[in-house]
């Protein structure tokens, strides 16, 4: 079965999701992360590249993780 870019990006970000909800359990809700990525993610909307969006996503959405606990 050979899935799409789009898919494959979708299944990317939704692993992303769930690692990062694990990874960031103690400081933030499964909420929270899940927002951060999703906004992350939405960052990328309309870019006609995408073979890199979820690596800059994680990136992104690990900086502003650990900016706002380190701030709490």
């Amino acid at each position: 079965m050979d899935i799409d870019v789009a898919e494959r990006e979708h299944l990317a970000v939704a692993d992303l999701l769930a690692r990062l909800a694990r990874a960031f359990s103690r400081s933030h809700s499964a909420e929270r992360v899940r927002c951060a990525v999703l906004a992350g993610h939405h960052r990328f909307d309309g870019r006609p590249i995408r073979d890199f969006v979820p690596i800059f996503v994680e990136r992104i959405t690990k900086e502003e993780l650990r900016r706002s606990a380190s701030s709490r």
